[in-house]
């Protein structure tokens, strides 16, 4: 699967994760939380395929 299509599924979930926590009442604190460690995820698992890892930082 391309980077475009993982980051479309990615989107989509991110935007399904803040949907739900809005009609559970979850507090915006804790939503900030879930969708900024879902996106983290997102940015690595995209980020992945490069085999670049930390050796691009220097």
């Amino acid at each position: 699967m391309s980077n475009i299509g993982k980051a479309l599924l990615w989107a989509a979930g991110i935007i399904a994760a803040a949907v739900f926590m809005q009609a559970q009442g979850m507090s915006d604190g804790a939503s900030f939380g879930v969708i900024a460690g879902l996106s983290g995820a997102a940015w690595a698992s995209l980020n992945a395929e490069t085999g670049c890892g930390r050796s691009c930082l220097q």
